[in-house]
């Protein structure tokens, strides 16, 4: 519980967002019923509707919850952490609300059924901490109540959160089946444990057998009935509601028996499963009923007899009567009795005493026997004799009262049965509902108005005449009309010629079956027709995959359901996976038709069809073999599979209603019921398991049997197993020669079925000696032949399976010898007592009792047959032998196999055998009765050698497994021996080959090879040789029988394995070691490697090297190779460490590969392919694990050989060096360098040129020296490769990007570290370019490069700059296509010109050229990186100067000419920001710095006026003209420009770009819009904004020009809908302007209007200008009115305010006086304004709830002085649909109660057709929903009881009135009344005051509506009451027997309007609803509360655990 109590927790808030742990910890039992509560008043729903039903369960729920935790709290730990979750759990559901009512119905549903368990429980609270077993129940039972309640919530949350649509359907029991039958599971076991605990006496009597007997055994009929009992979740709202004032008249009258009649489909089951449920609430004095359900459904035959329905009853007492051992005894005698009884009369009678004794028992209070459908349709006799029973039941106990729905009173008891006949006006309303419900999903239904529905529904419901299948039948009509005229035409035949439901039924059948041809449909509803019971959706889904005639099963791949509802259409319902006929009329049609023969065969065919294909189903599934059985299983899974289930229960029950089986009893089975019949044993043993409860069992069985003997013939398994099941039926009713010859049979085919003596067949034999033995006889007869028979076959038997001294054999041998002698055979006898008494001698000596016994029998036959000398002959010649020959003596042995021999011949196989195991066994027990080294050899030889003639007995009879067995047997025993005779091994080499000749190859390959151990060690040669042949013969045939047999694979590996070790073992004894032997030990090492088996393959080659080269495993002294096989013995070695390495021996490995190296560098040359092959294993090795520095170790060592002998110069030694250089780099072990210096030392010595060998080493270490800075070394390396290139390129090729890096290095070097001279560089650079051209050619790119590079290394020098610029253009010049290289070369170029112009050493002719080459590079670079580049911009400025330097006009211009055009490019085609801002820095800078500020300052001013205005002048005064795209992107340039040009820190950026930009989109948006011509709206709203810019701005003169042009516009446009003066429409105009222009959002016209209005005209009042002000108010009004401004909820408040702004509301005085008839203008003017308001808000469907309360509270009371009604009720309906949101926004539960009560009375007022009825349902439901919560007598209560029964008055309903002030006075008398509960008490003057309105309504009644005696005692009981008798408020009043009908009605108890009607007091209402309403009563005591709804529920406080006081 602990566990589950913080899992659910953990997950419930994860899962909820709302949800925390103050959310948790703060649930109390009060809280959630306070939540309860709340929700009843918010939505008030309707007495029946499902959100009540929802609340009412949650509330009960909640109730038994907290008395459950009180109960369990001492013994389970966290049980009140359980409740709090269970009950936040519940309130999370309950927060989805009404529009979920039908998906949370079921779950409540559920809960409130878990409740009335708990409820249970604690009925019992006594027992339920009685012992440890029930606590542990009771605590697992809350933990399954727990996880339920979590599992619903969460899936519920999370389905209903995630789909948009608001109902949502949901399979409660698909989804929680498993949790619900866990927790009503554990209320078995808990039930079980408190029966256990009550003292009954457990020896006589079994609780579980009992109950298990009384259940249901059908899982399907379970499910019906329980779905049936459950039906009240599926009945249409506000159904049957009407039959609660019958239903609490008949329990508080002293009726005993209440009738409902009514035709069929008139409602009664509806109305039973409601009378159920309300009868498990209190009702009538707060009553609690005990109520016990019967149905009799058609379709549930077997349940509908008498028996059935008693058991039914008596279980559902037995669960009630906890520890009732008197009804425990009588059922547990029933039951017994009904073992071995057929009589259904006898256990019926039975069974209703144990019910009368269970009912006089009973501590249940006022128990209520419920039983519908009791009438024809389970038999007249069955209906009589039930009937009778219940008026016995009710008659007898005073407490007991019945409630029994038929068709007709035919049936009743007589006596005290109230017969209420069910009329079409009791259930007029209830099809009115079912009607609605049935439409709620047609369109063509939905689609028509209000009033149009109520009529269909009306007609509808008038028309059935009170038939609810006719109501289901046309409304599923309807549904399926395609258009609006045919859905119209449907109704009007219906209404106006209705069709019988025969013809309707008939129909539909017709339409669904498509005229009896549609084959599925047929099917479905023929297997629904005939089958025992409804169907599961699986049962219909195998039923249609069987193929009869193929034998088959076929997929489907539809889905199942589906496919039902298509082939079944409205005929058939699917609920719970149920499959039924919606209504019992259908199947009642059906049989009509099928009697009729011709559209649907006869049922006797229908049987037979369904029955074969059932049967063949069971055919095809049950496929696996099952041994018969002797016993009945205790278990047998039957449901594994449902319609094997089904055809296992039922198959001969439709097998009986067949045309298989004759009236006459004759079977004539067709040829596909004996193809389809199953031939399994299973199915008989599931019928044994199925049929146990029948009580016709034996005769099912019987017939089942004649079935099966007719099909199979007398020999089959299935025939014998329904023998054994007849058998044991027969003998528990004592039919003993009937069970004794159905044994017999049995024994006999099981005989000749099965292997010799089998248990079961033995048991037939035993059971029917021991049903027989009372049968005596002295002659032979048929019994005494079967006896004979029988017996001699147990004796055989048990001498078989045990021995033949055996005590059974004995005792069985001595009934078959008193049976001869009984019929006077007693030669036969005889035979007899020589065996036995040879028995005893051996077992216990000559002359015991035992023997003497016998001795005496058998002189006794003896001598009456007068065979004394045979008797002495027979004692000389065998007992003496026996007795004196030892059990080893060779002629005993010799005697015995002869004796064995001569039996065999004569086939007397048994006595052969026996004298064989006889022998055997024998000889064994004395072997092993002495040390086996002390017994002859010769002993053991003799035992082989009889068990050896027994396996060839055995072979002779093809008894080939026993063979094997009594072999393995020979083999078992010797196989450990050690014997030294050559006999011996001889003959287990015998042995051997009989294994082989039965298959028991493996074994044989091991007894030859212990053979051949033993020959081999004793130089038997001849012997040995022929085992090693056998060994090989018999491993090839293992091989070939693995071919076979692949399962064997893997055994016959190893046995391969085996042999070839064994030849390996072998050959490794020889003195010498050939390659013979080498080979077989690498094939077995490969053999082992192969199959990973690591350890034995270590074995082997440990060995295999302890041959040829035992020091490479020990390790010792020098390690070399052996002088042979040594390239062999490398291999295994390897192997070795390979197969160390895969067992993860690294350690191993690594020594074995080290000393295969060390052997070959001690014995080989160091260019020796072993040598190679040694190291190279090795470093592999190292490297796969990563020990480099290892690897490295190895090569140093191969290293340091390779030098020594092969020299520093040879290629192994280089080869080595390289790899070593390679490994310390790569892996970081010692310097690598060195290994490349030393290549390099070796190849190259003092040369300055590099060998070729040593050149890769030479990159390496130049790359290195340059990383580690080592500069001289560097310089040195790149000196020689320097020198290699540049006068051996020619023979040593390197690659060009080397040279080039090279030469970065060599020139790095030379530079920076040695300081070389410039001369020095400049000549390495020159000597550089020219061996490139060599090298590589002119052209190519390296060589380019090294031109570049040289005019670069010109350029350090004034001297060589001009060489510099002739290099530059020498690149250019052959660079043909332009690249980066010629890129770079121009920029250098262009570098050196302005280097050479800035240091004025330019001439002229230089300033040309470089002014050519710059406009050149500037004219590149703006069509590649455009003009705003930085690059291009670097450019300009340097070519800028260039004609700056020329100081000529023409250059002048030039310049500026350049720097427009850039600037224009610029602002014209640039975006980016950033790049504008940059690039109007730079060009700024430029016009500074050579003195062009007036030509900056020019430019801008026109860019300026091109960019915002978009005019311009002529291209010949400006230059220039800007393309029209320049817009707002260039204000970044032009504003930076404009700040360098001005050079003042004064002027903000920021200041110029804002204003810039806001002119300009102002300007340009207003002067867009009047282009255009678009909308006046749009243009007043962009001209608000600029009017507003240029107020603010002070611009006064254009300021007015748009003010007045927006004028005329505003004028020509509305001008006609104002109608007012000029000067009102301008400052109307101005306020909307300036409300526009200050809008930082588009706002709509009729928005800014209302906000503009109430401004302006507020203003104009406080300054007492009311004629301005009421004539701006009634242009804005009008304008307002013409734009549907207030169809707007956000206008809404506006419109109130106008209104309220010409009332004069909310105005601060002026104190200047108003003018009386501007007073009724400005008045009128706000009526106009409220209605056009409210007319706006119905159009627009607006909701007020985000309006202030008060307000809202004004309109109310506003609409209600003017008599506005209609108005009125929807201002108030919309109010009251929107509660919940009300309650949201914290109005008070009395302030919304308050709004429904004006709803009603303005709804009652408002005028039309249905106006009363409404108002009356709605204040029916806040009077009850204010009774549930506060109690019927609370004055919040009795106010709208009053109000209600003033509506009941107005529409003449006095019948109705009268019942409100009974209701009321009835409560104030007895303190409840049917659903209301009441702790209060009424003051006097009210009690008179309900009692004159009460008399009012008799005057105006003119009679009472119900026996006048029943309101004279109440009225009675009131004026006697102490509380009012002398009461002065009371006085005047008087008894019934006083009023006079003469007297005129008064005008008390009519119904008046409200004087005021706001729904609350002003100056309690909060802004923002009802918070400020806190009365006395709203905030009720919680325990008040509590006690209210516990007495409503009929229960005691205390039992919650809240309270104790």
């Amino acid at each position: 519980m602990r566990r589950t109590v913080i899992s659910t927790k953990e997950k419930i808030i994860s899962d909820f967002s709302h949800v925390d742990n103050e959310y948790i910890d703060s649930m109390t039992v009060e809280s959630i019923l306070r939540f309860v509560r709340d929700e009843r008043l918010t939505y008030m729903p309707q007495q029946g509707s499902r959100w009540d039903k929802v609340l009412q369960w949650a509330e009960f729920f909640s109730l038994q919850i907290s008395g459950y935790e009180k109960a369990v709290s001492p013994f389970v730990p966290d049980s009140k952490g359980a409740a709090q979750l269970i009950w936040a759990s519940c309130q999370v559901l309950l927060e989805l609300g009404p529009g979920n009512s039908q998906a949370l119905e079921p779950a409540f549903e559920v809960f409130y059924k878990v409740a009335l368990s708990l409820f249970f429980f604690l009925q019992h609270n006594e027992l339920l901490s009685i012992n440890g077993h029930i606590r542990l129940e009771v605590g697992h039972a809350f933990n399954d109540l727990l996880i339920l309640v979590r599992d619903v919530t969460i899936h519920y949350y999370i389905q209903i959160n995630t789909i948009s649509s608001t109902q949502v359907a949901i399979d409660f029991n698909a989804l929680f089946g498993r949790h619900i039958n866990a927790f009503y599971g554990r209320k078995d076991h808990i039930i079980d444990a408190m029966w256990a605990a009550c003292k009954v006496d457990e020896d006589s009597v079994n609780i579980n057998s009992v109950r298990k007997w009384l259940g249901v055994h059908d899982s399907a009929v379970r499910t019906v009935l329980n779905d049936r009992a459950a039906a009240r979740s599926r009945r249409v709202e506000y159904t049957c509601e009407w039959f609660q004032r019958r239903l609490l008249d008949f329990t508080r009258g002293d009726g005993k028996i209440l009738a409902i009649t009514g035709p069929s489909g008139c409602g009664k089951s509806m109305l039973a499963s409601w009378v159920t449920e309300r009868l498990q609430r209190p009702l009538g004095k707060k009553k609690t009923h005990e109520t016990m359900f019967l149905t009799i459904e058609p379709d549930l035959a077997q349940e509908c007899t008498p028996v059935a329905l008693a058991k039914n009853l008596a279980r559902q007492l037995l669960g009630i009567n906890i520890g009732d051992a008197e009804l425990l005894n009588s059922l547990q005698k029933a039951h017994d009795n009904s073992l071995g009884s057929t009589d259904a009369v006898a256990l019926e009678n039975e069974l209703w005493h144990s019910i009368h004794i269970g009912l006089k028992n009973s501590k249940a209070e006022n128990p209520i026997i419920i039983i519908d459908g009791l009438d024809d349709r389970c038999g007249h006799q069955n209906a009589v004799r039930v009937s009778n029973r219940i008026g016995e039941l009710a008659s007898k106990h005073t407490r007991v009262k019945a409630i029994i729905l038929a068709r007709n009173s035919s049936y009743l008891p007589k006596g005290k049965t109230e017969v209420f006949p069910m009329t079409a006006d009791h259930t007029h309303d209830d099809l009115e509902h079912i009607a609605k419900h049935a439409l709620y999903k047609c369109q063509h239904f939905l689609n028509r108005s209000d009033e149009e529905k109520h009529t269909i529904i009306h007609s509808l419901a008038h028309a059935a005449k009170g038939n609810f299948l006719w109501v289901q039948l046309v409304t599923t009509a309807l549904k399926q009309e395609t258009s609006h005229g045919g859905f119209t035409k449907a109704v009007k035949s219906a209404k106006e010629s209705p069709k019988p439901v025969d013809q309707l039924l008939r129909t539909l059948i017709s339409d669904v079956t498509a005229e009896f041809t549609k084959i599925e449909s047929i099917q479905l509803l023929s297997w629904l027709l005939v089958s025992e019971r409804p169907l599961k959706i699986a049962e219909v889904k195998d039923l249609l995959r069987v193929n009869v005639q193929k034998k088959a099963l076929i997929s489907r791949t539809t889905g199942i359901e589906e496919d039902i509802r298509t082939f079944g259409g409205p005929l058939v319902t699917i609920q719970n996976g149920i499959v039924r006929f919606r209504h019992g009329s259908i199947r009642e049609q059906l049989l009509k038709i099928s009697a009729a023969g011709e559209k649907l065969g006869s049922l006797p065919i229908l049987q037979t069809e369904f029955v074969t294909r059932i049967l063949a189903y069971s055919r095809l599934r049950l496929t696996h073999p099952t041994s018969s059985v002797f016993e009945c299983p205790e278990t047998l899974d039957v449901d594994r599979d449902d319609l094997l289930e089904y055809a296992a229960r039922n198959w001969i029950i439709h097998f009986r209603k067949s045309s298989l089986i004759t009236a006459k009893n004759t079977l004539e089975l067709t040829a596909d019921f004996k193809a389809s019949f199953p031939n399994a044993v299973q199915l008989v043993l599931m019928e044994w398991s199925c049929w146990k409860s029948a009580l016709d069992k034996a005769s099912l069985h019987h017939l089942a049997l004649r079935v099966r003997e007719e099909i199979f013939a007398e020999k089959h398994e299935s025939v014998f197993q329904s023998l054994i099941i007849c058998g044991h039926l027969y003998k528990k009713q004592t039919k003993i020669l009937d069970a004794g010859t159905y044994f017999y049979r049995a024994s006999c085919l099981g005989q000749s079925l099965f292997k010799a003596y089998s248990a079961v067949t033995v048991s037939c034999a035993t059971s029917f000696l021991e049903i027989t033995k009372t049968e005596k006889s002295t002659t032979r007869t048929e019994l005494v032949t079967r006896k004979e028979e029988l017996l001699v076959y147990i004796i055989s038997a048990y001498k078989q399976h045990y021995c033949k001294t055996h005590d059974l054999v004995i005792q069985y041998s001595n009934v078959l010898a008193d049976l001869y002698v009984a019929i006077h055979e007693e030669h036969k006898a005889e035979t007899i007592w020589k065996e036995l008494r040879g028995i005893m001698i051996n077992r216990y000596g000559k002359g015991s009792a035992e023997e003497t016994s016998v001795s005496g029998n058998l002189r006794v036959v003896l001598k009456k047959g007068e065979k004394h000398e045979d008797f002495v002959e027979y004692e000389r010649s065998i007992f003496e032998t026996v007795t004196e020959m030892e059990i080893w003596d060779v002629r005993r042995i010799q005697a015995t196999l002869e004796l064995a021999v001569s039996c065999e011949s004569r086939n007397e196989l048994l006595k052969a055998e026996e004298y064989y195991i006889t022998l055997w066994r024998g000889l064994i027990e004395h072997c092993h009765h002495s040390h086996s080294h002390h017994i002859d050899i010769e002993v053991h030889i003799s035992m082989i050698d009889i068990s050896l003639e027994y396996v060839r007995f055995l072979r002779r009879h093809h008894r080939h497994d026993e063979a094997a067995g009594v072999l393995i047997c020979i083999w078992a025993e010797y196989e450990e021996y050690e014997f030294e005779s050559e006999k011996i091994f001889l003959r287990l080499k015998i042995v051997g080959d009989l294994m082989r000749a039965v298959s028991l190859l493996s074994i044989a390959v091991s007894v030859f090879k212990k053979c051949w151990s033993w020959f081999k060690s004793h130089s038997k040669v001849e012997h040995s040789e022929s085992c090693q042949i056998l060994i090989s013969e018999t491993v090839q045939e293992i091989v070939t029988t693995q071919s076979i047999n692949v399962s064997a694979s893997t055994t016959t590996t190893t046995k391969t394995e085996t042999i070839v070790k064994e030849m390996f073992e072998s050959s490794i004894q020889k003195s010498t070691v050939t390659l013979e032997t080498v080979s077989i030990s690498r094939s077995l090492i490969s053999l082992y490697m192969k199959s990973e088996q690591w350890s034995e393959a270590i074995k082997i080659t440990k060995k295999s090297l302890e041959l040829i080269w035992r020091v490479v495993l020990s390790g010792g002294g020098t390690i070399a190779l052996p002088r042979e096989f040594g390239s062999e013995a490398i291999d295994i070695a390897i192997r070795l460490a390979v197969c160390h390495h895969r067992s993860h021996h690294f350690h191993e490995a690594e020594t074995i590969y080290r000393r295969i190296y060390q052997a070959c560098f001690n014995s080989c040359q160091v260019h020796d392919e072993r040598f190679t092959k040694a190291y190279t294993t090795l470093t592999e090795f190292y490297e796969k694990h990563g020990h480099w520095h290892k690897v490295i170790g190895i090569c140093k060592e191969v290293l340091v050989a390779s030098r020594k002998h092969l020299g520093v110069t040879h290629v192994l030694t280089i080869k080595m060096l390289y790899r070593l250089g390679a490994l310390c780099s790569e892996h970081g072990h010692g310097h690598s360098h060195e290994y490349y210096e030393e290549i390099i030392t070796v190849l190259n010595g003092n040369s300055k040129v590099c060998h070729h060998d040593a050149l890769d080493a030479m990159k390496i270490i130049c790359k290195s020296y340059f990383e580690e800075g080592s500069w001289h070394k560097l310089q040195h390396t790149c000196e020689v490769l320097w020198e290699t290139w540049i006068h051996h390129h020619h023979e040593r090729k390197i690659e060009a990007q080397f040279i080039e890096l090279l030469y970065i290095r060599y020139l790095y070097v030379l530079e920076h570290h040695f300081h070389s001279e410039y001369e020095k560089i400049r000549a390495m650079t020159i000597e550089y370019r020219n061996t490139c051209i060599k090298a590589f050619g002119a052209s190519v790119a390296i060589t380019v490069k090294a031109l570049i590079e040289l005019a670069n290394v010109c350029m350090r020098s004034e001297k060589h700059i001009h060489e510099a610029i002739s290099y530059y253009e020498e690149v250019i010049k052959i660079t043909t296509i332009e690249t980066k290289t010629t890129i770079t070369a121009k920029e250098k170029l262009t570098k050196a010109y302005i280097h050479i112009c800035t240091h004025g050493m330019a001439s002229s002719t230089i300033i040309e050229r470089a002014i050519l080459v710059l406009t050149e590079r500037f004219e590149y670079l703006k069509t590649t990186l455009t003009y705003s580049h930085t690059e291009t911009l670097t450019v300009l400025g340097e070519l800028v100067l260039l004609y700056w330097k020329q100081k000529t006009k023409e250059a002048h211009s030039i310049i500026a000419r350049i720097l427009l055009e850039t600037t224009i490019a610029i602002i014209s085609k640039e975006r980016n920001s950033r790049v504008l801002y940059e690039a109007a820095k730079t060009i700024g800078g430029i016009y500074l710095r050579y003195d062009l500020h007036e030509e900056g300052r020019k430019m801008l001013r026109e860019i300026h006026r091109q960019v915002v205005s978009k005019t311009y002048t002529s291209v010949e005064k400006c230059g220039f003209k800007l393309d029209q795209s320049v817009g707002r992107g260039s204000y970044v340039f032009l504003v930076t420009f404009e700040e360098i040009i001005q050079g003042s820190a004064s002027i903000s950026y920021s200041k110029i770009m804002a204003d810039l930009l806001s002119e300009t989109v102002l300007y340009e948006s207003y002067t867009h819009c009047i282009k255009s011509e678009k909308n006046i709206e749009v243009v007043l709203s962009t001209g608000a904004r600029f009017y507003t810019f240029l107020e603010k701005s002070g611009r006064k003169e254009q300021l007015t020009i748009i003010q007045d042009e927006l004028h005329k516009r505003f004028d020509k446009k509305w001008g006609t809908i104002t109608k007012t003066r000029s000067e009102i429409s301008l400052f109307f105009v101005i306020s909307l302007l300036r409300v526009f222009g200050n809008e930082t959002y588009q706002i709509h016209i009729g928005n800014a209007a209302c906000k503009s209005s109430t401004r302006a005209i507020r203003e104009l009042l406080e300054a007492g200008e009311f004629g301005k002000a009421y004539e701006v108010a009634l242009c804005a009004f009008l304008f307002i009115e013409h734009e549907g401004a207030y169809h707007h909820l956000h206008n809404v408040g506006y419109g109130f305010k106008l209104s309220a702004l010409m009332a004069l509301r909310d105005v601060k005085p002026s104190g200047k006086p108003v003018d009386p008839e501007l007073r009724t203008k400005m008045l009128g003017l706000s009526r106009k304004v409220i209605l056009e308001v409210l007319k706006a808000c119905k159009d627009s469907k607006i909701n007020f709830i985000r309006l202030k309360a008060s307000d809202l509270n004004d309109l109310v009371g506003l609409l209600g002085e003017q008599q506005n009604y209609s108005d009125l009720e929807w201002l108030l309906d919309s109010l009251w649909s929107s509660r919940e949101m009300l309650q949201k926004h914290h109005w008070s539960a009395e302030i919304i109660t308050a709004v429904g009560k004006r709803l009603v009375q303005a709804r009652f007022l408002g005028g039309r057709p249905d106006h009363a009825k409404e108002a009356i349902s709605l204040c029916k439901a806040i009077c009850y929903n204010l009774r549930r919560v506060h109690s019927a007598l609370d004055p919040k209560s009795l106010e709208m009881s009053e109000l209600l029964s003033q509506l009941y008055t107005e529409v003449n309903d006095h019948a109705h009135a009268m019942g409100v002030h009974e209701k009321i006075l009835r409560l104030v008398v007895e303190g409840d009344d049917d659903d209301d509960s009441t702790l209060d008490t009424m003051d006097a003057a009210t009690a008179k005051r309900h009692l004159l309105l009460l008399k009012q309504t008799y005057l105006r009644l003119r009679a009472w509506d119900k026996q006048p005696k029943m309101y004279k005692d109440l009225i009675d009981q009131l004026i006697n009451m102490p509380a009012y008798k002398s009461h002065p408020d009371f006085k005047g009043v008087q008894s019934t027997d006083k009023w006079s009908l003469k007297d005129k009605p008064e005008l008390m108890g009519t119904f008046t309007p409200p004087i005021e009607w706001e729904f609350a007091d002003p100056l309690s209402l909060g802004e923002t609803g009802g918070d400020g309403v806190k009365t006395p009563s709203a905030v009720s005591s919680d325990r008040l509360g509590l006690r209210r709804i516990t007495s409503n529920w009929g229960m005691n406080i205390h039992l919650l655990g809240q309270f104790d006081g």
